[in-house]
């Protein structure tokens, strides 16, 4: 399995679980590294958005005049891919965050008086499958339906588009996250492994 990769070291693998633990079990015993799980993950499929969640606010495409905020989000979205974890990168520059707004597959969703307060969007496209990523809501605004309202509204327009299925990750330490996109309509289709090899 691990054929081809000579000397090169890699920093780690993100799998199936079982396919992850073979990979990793051959990978220690021919490089003499050590492993660290550095997030349990459950994957998830959608055909069918919840006819029942209800629309919140208004869904958009994030654009530049966001950029008062959206690094700030970017960066606590990148921290909190560790459960529970709160230090984060502080922006100090807008540049860097540009190639997202360009890339127009990031949504906003404004309350009703026009403030954002959520965010979501969609990550590499297959043939008949999008991934749905980069779900963040800031710590002031949970708990109000926010998350479920956006993913659940993107996840309808993946389907409008002529995607037959939106699949997504999720740390199974996050209880919240996991029983949002499952009252979506994301269903569980296998467990992955997110390991770290120690050199």
């Amino acid at each position: 399995m691990i054929d081809g990769l000579n000397d090169r070291k890699i920093p780690g693998v993100t799998t199936e679980k079982k396919l992850a633990e073979y990979f990793a079990e051959e990978y220690v015993l021919s490089k003499g590294t050590t492993i660290h799980t550095t997030m349990r993950q459950c994957i998830y499929e959608l055909t069918t958005v919840n006819p029942d969640i209800p629309r919140i606010g208004t869904v958009r495409l994030l654009d530049k005049k966001d950029l008062h905020f959206f690094p700030y989000w970017a960066e606590a979205f990148s921290a909190a891919s560790s459960y529970g974890k709160t230090e984060m990168f502080i922006p100090q520059e807008a540049e860097p965050y540009l190639y997202r707004i360009a890339s127009k597959k990031l949504y906003v969703l404004e309350d009703d008086k026009g403030m954002p307060v959520s965010m979501a969007g969609f990550t590499r496209a297959m043939q008949t499958a999008i991934g749905v990523a980069f779900v963040y809501t800031p710590p002031y605004e949970r708990g109000k339906g926010y998350a479920t309202s956006i993913v659940a509204h993107i996840s309808q327009l993946a389907l409008e588009k002529g995607f037959t299925k939106c699949v997504l990750y999720t740390d199974l330490e996050n209880p919240t996250s996991n029983s949002i996109y499952r009252k979506i309509g994301y269903m569980p289709i296998c467990d992955s492994l997110q390991l770290e090899f120690e050199y």
